[in-house]
């Protein structure tokens, strides 16, 4: 009998241990030990003069303050040096935190590389007026798009669409008066509209956004819950009827501060010959 006791008192001894580590991996540890992961885009007819553009892609920032995270972020954007930035929405969910959004903003914009950011569902449910949001961006030499496409310096085709969770996505306006270019993005924030885009939409090379954190938390290796506007995608590379989508863990974390077994993630990717 006494045999039996200590053993199960080992064996919850045990027990509260994992949970204390496990809650120590994801409140303190996981959220700031950012996964940078690089991917070639193959892109048919791509020119010469674009061969190995480089695009970061950052979402879900949730910014408040920056901390070890958006500096390992700012680190890795000296190394892969970027020709273009991307903020896929989510930002800021907060009107006080904007001078901190441009504060980060203009250190990503250094070197005169190019800046363009979508809305998220947070923005708006954080009651962030869109004008200041604009202006937050423009401040630093960086670019907020809404329901609209527009051509880079570099030639490329960008269209872009406010949130579809949140229900502001306005595809009709996006895709309205669609310049040519010799590669085209598609950024958005929450990845389901993905399999809404009409038949006679356009395709593109590359869509990008991000919006279910990979779940944030995992069990298995399977999110236990992802947010509405996700549709079938939780992270990754995907092919759709339009073009292959990457949609990003993100940067930070939304309504807890924990990420469990679902690092924050930072893609670099390459366009390339297809």
């Amino acid at each position: 009998m006494q045999k039996r006791l200590r053993r199960r008192d080992l064996l919850r001894v045990a027990g509260c241990c994992a949970v204390g580590i496990a809650a120590l991996d994801a409140f303190a540890i996981e959220p700031a030990r950012i996964e940078i992961v690089e991917h070639d885009i193959p892109v048919p007819g791509l020119p010469r003069g674009l061969e190995g553009f480089r695009i970061a892609h950052l979402s879900d920032l949730h910014l408040s303050s920056l901390g070890h995270v958006h500096h390992a972020v700012l680190a890795a954007m000296k190394s892969f040096q970027p020709n273009l930035v991307v903020l896929t929405g989510d930002s800021v969910e907060d009107p006080n935190a904007l001078s901190v959004l441009s504060e980060f903003c203009r250190a990503l914009a250094a070197t005169g590389r190019e800046v363009v950011a979508t809305v998220g569902n947070w923005e708006h449910w954080g009651g962030v007026p869109m004008d200041d949001l604009r202006r937050a961006f423009v401040r630093v030499g960086a670019r907020l798009l809404g329901n609209e496409s527009t051509r880079l310096t570099s030639g490329i085709t960008v269209v872009a669409t406010d949130d579809f969770c949140s229900g502001h996505d306005d595809l009709t306006a996006a895709l309205r008066d669609l310049p040519s270019g010799p590669a085209r993005l598609f950024l958005t924030h929450a990845p389901g509209i993905f399999d809404e885009l009409p038949s006679d939409a356009p395709r593109f090379d590359l869509g990008l956004s991000g919006h279910t954190h990979g779940g944030q938390v995992r069990a298995f290796g399977a999110p236990i819950w992802v947010p509405p506007g996700s549709g079938r995608f939780r992270a990754g590379m995907y092919t759709t009827a339009k073009g292959p989508i990457y949609v990003s863990r993100g940067i930070g974390t939304s309504v807890l501060p924990v990420r469990f077994t679902c690092r924050p993630e930072l893609p670099l990717l390459r366009l390339v010959a297809g």
